[in-house]
């Protein structure tokens, strides 16, 4: 499941790139937790993802926290490819938001700057730079979504 689908709704309306509030990020934070919370307590495997943007990285600290507290067993990965192969990535997905590749590479290399957070195990972390999503998924992911450890 994607957080991003919580801030489209929260967004709605608001322009592009507008500020997240800390109301609107504990208001999607608690609809992702219950959501995980349900689909866990339904004996479903769950992959949570989003972009960290700050550092400490206060989304990912708040999720591994809610599941904590409930007992949830989690494994928390952080894919952090190089800045220019997120670029060439929004290049390929063509998106109008995209175009200002100046800006585009701000973002990009602020949010990858927060990945080096003394709050991210480096175990944590998977340079998908020179691989697919598939290629993650299988390489990484697979086992922990289907159980198998």
């Amino acid at each position: 499941m994607s957080e991003d689908d919580y801030w489209i709704n929260i967004k709605e309306g608001h322009p592009w790139g507008e500020l997240r509030t800390t109301e609107e990020q504990r208001l999607v934070q608690d609809q992702v937790v219950w959501c995980v919370i349900d689909l866990v307590t339904r004996n479903k495997n769950v992959v949570l993802e989003f972009i960290l943007y700050e550092d400490p990285p206060r989304p990912l600290l708040n999720y591994q926290s809610a599941l904590e507290l409930r007992n949830i067993p989690f494994v928390t990965r952080v894919l952090r490819p190089r800045a220019d192969e997120v670029l060439r990535r929004m290049k390929t997905r063509g998106r109008t938001r995209d175009a200002d590749i100046d800006k585009r590479r701000a973002q990009t290399e602020h949010q990858l700057r927060c990945l080096a957070s003394p709050y991210i195990q480096g175990d944590w972390v998977i340079d998908t730079s020179d691989i697919t999503l598939e290629e993650a998924y299988v390489g990484h992911f697979q086992k922990i979504v289907e159980g198998v450890q």
